[in-house]
């Protein structure tokens, strides 16, 4: 008997391919799996969670303070990067970059102490400059860029679910079931004949949740306590269905509340319960209407005194328009 082995040869479009030269970018590198990123690395401890990959790029408007030769940041994580202004001199950028924001929805205790400033990104700059180039890139050809997230995303998919037999250029390469059409979609519909589950932590307000859960991603509110509207926007999307994530200054790790109650000035008021969010990353197992409880981390220029953190205390504490208080 005679067996036969066909090899089959991934074909990335030109375009794709081109841009991922011009920025330096892999297919394995666009996303981050679980051996580069602490954060969701702690999925791969707990039983029946799958793995996943994340995508990082720098927040809010970081991309025009990085190759700005002027920022005088302390820290490194925040101070210029020659190459990341040469990438946006050679591609022209900066009208772009005048109006680009990465996160709409963020206030400014949020912007401060983003954890995009923690951890390995205050020591090695390589951190910052790789973010920087998926950033710039999807400013530059933002079509290209997420038509090369569908081979990123499938290389990621393929490497943790699919057997050999089942690998059979995306659905031939990777033994995916992406139905074609010649209609632009979103990359959860691309992917929602497969076992992909899309996760997304939001600030937005409620109208946004519901259209990215009619996309089919699953959502965690958070609660944003140094906006004007912190306390309604939280009491707002729990009454809608969707769980809350509550930044606190834990004085130690693993206490956390029982429940959070949260009251606006108009008089609502919810009680959820709490869960311990630190544990694992994988939002889609705390069941909704919940506050997903999580350790304010100290990032490099940030400040966890801020208004931005709850304090770990009894008590009422006043937030944006409205009270919380902790229950232990």
């Amino acid at each position: 008997m005679t067996i036969s082995t066909t090899y089959r040869r991934l074909t990335i479009p030109n375009d794709v391919k081109q841009l991922f030269a011009d920025y330096s970018l892999t297919v394995s590198g666009l996303m981050t799996g679980a051996a580069s990123n602490a954060k969701i690395a702690k999925n791969l401890k707990i039983d029946n969670i799958p793995p996943a990959v994340i995508l990082h790029h720098l927040p809010d408007k970081q991309i025009s303070a990085v190759i700005n030769k002027d920022n005088a940041a302390e820290s490194i994580n925040r101070q210029y990067i020659k190459k990341l202004a040469e990438l946006s001199k050679n591609f022209n950028l900066t009208d772009k970059l005048k109006t680009y924001t990465g996160c709409a929805y963020s206030s400014a205790g949020c912007r401060k102490s983003c954890l995009v400033f923690s951890g390995r990104s205050n020591i090695f700059k390589a951190v910052q400059y790789a973010r920087g180039r998926r950033t710039l890139a999807a400013i530059d050809r933002p079509a290209e860029y997420v038509r090369g997230l569908i081979y990123s995303i499938s290389h990621h998919y393929k490497k943790v679910s699919l057997s050999v037999n089942e690998i059979n250029n995306i659905n031939s390469y990777y033994g995916l079931n992406i139905n074609y059409s010649d209609k632009p979609r979103v990359i959860s519909e691309i992917f929602k004949n497969d076992s992909i589950i899309f996760y997304e932590y939001s600030k937005a307000p409620l109208t946004y949740l519901k259209r990215l859960t009619a996309l089919n991603i699953d959502v965690t509110a958070s609660l944003v306590a140094d906006r004007i509207t912190g306390a309604a926007d939280a009491i707002t999307a729990i009454n809608a269905g969707y769980r809350l994530a509550v930044p606190i200054a834990l004085n130690k790790a693993g206490r956390i509340p029982r429940r959070v109650i949260i009251s606006d000035d108009t008089g609502r008021r919810v009680s959820i319960e709490c869960f311990n969010g630190d544990l694992f990353d994988y939002r889609p197992a705390n069941k909704k209407q919940c506050a997903v409880i999580l350790k304010a981390k100290k990032s490099a220029g940030g400040d966890i005194l801020s208004a931005f953190f709850i304090a770990d205390k009894l008590g009422p504490q006043i937030i944006g328009g409205g009270i919380i208080e902790l229950i232990y």
